[in-house]
C-alpha cells in the first residue's frame, strides 16, 4: 500500500472547502499533547450579528485514518467534521477541535448515523451536550484517499437518549416536523412523542 502524504491530502481537502464555500476562512489552530495540530476554519454566511450562520470545518483529522485502536495504522476511513451554528463561536470551535482529535487520542471512529456525547454544553447557556453525525452537503473529497466530510448536528441530552432508542433518523424526522433550527445552540429540546 502506498504511503499517503498528509500535507498533500489536507491541501486537497482545503481546496474542496474553498470551492464549496467560495470565500476565504478565518483560521484557528489547536495542538493537543501527542497529536499534530488540528485547524478549525470558519466560513461566515450572510450578515454579521447574533443570528449569523457560521460553518466551522476541521482540517487535520484526516491526516490519520480512524482505526478504532490505540496504534497508528494506515488502514481505516478518513474524515473531517463540519458544524453549522448561529452566533458567536468562541467556545464552539474548541469543542469541535476536541472532537476532531478524538480519533487519534481515544481511538474513536466516526461515521454517519453515529452519536456523540460531549459531557458538557457546546457553549454557555446551551442545552445541547452532544451531536448526531450525518453526511454533509460537501460529501466525500476524492484525494489521495477518500475523505468523508461529516456534519456534526448539535443535540440536547433528551434528544440523544431518544436517538439511542429510536435511531438517529427518527430524531432527524422529529426535528424536521417541528421546524427545529439545529444551528441554534440556545434552543430548547424538541418535544418528544
Amino acid at each position: 500500500m502506498p504511503t499517503i502524504d498528509p500535507t498533500s491530502l489536507l491541501a486537497e481537502v482545503e481546496q474542496s472547502y474553498r470551492r464549496y464555500f467560495e470565500v476565504a476562512p478565518v483560521r484557528a489552530s489547536v495542538t493537543f499533547l501527542g497529536v499534530q495540530p488540528i485547524e478549525i476554519l470558519r466560513y461566515g454566511r450572510g450578515s454579521a450579528g447574533p443570528d449569523a450562520l457560521n460553518d466551522l470545518v476541521s482540517l487535520g483529522m484526516a491526516r490519520n485514518p480512524m482505526s478504532g485502536g490505540t496504534e497508528a495504522t494506515e488502514v481505516g476511513p478518513r474524515a473531517e467534521l463540519l458544524l453549522s451554528v448561529r452566533g458567536a463561536v468562541d467556545h464552539v470551535w474548541r469543542r469541535l477541535a476536541v472532537l476532531a482529535a478524538a480519533p487519534v487520542v481515544e481511538g474513536v471512529v466516526y461515521q454517519a448515523g453515529g452519536r456523540i456525547d460531549l459531557g458538557e454544553a457546546w457553549s454557555p447557556g446551551s442545552r445541547c451536550t452532544g451531536a448526531l453525525l450525518t453526511e454533509s452537503p460537501i460529501g466525500t473529497v476524492t484525494a489521495a484517499e477518500p475523505v468523508q466530510i461529516l456534519t456534526v448536528v448539535p443535540a440536547c441530552g433528551t434528544e440523544l437518549a431518544w436517538a439511542r432508542v429510536h435511531g438517529t433518523e427518527s430524531l432527524r424526522q422529529l426535528w424536521a416536523s417541528a421546524g427545529v433550527d439545529t444551528a441554534d445552540l440556545l434552543r430548547s429540546p424538541v418535544a418528544l412523542p
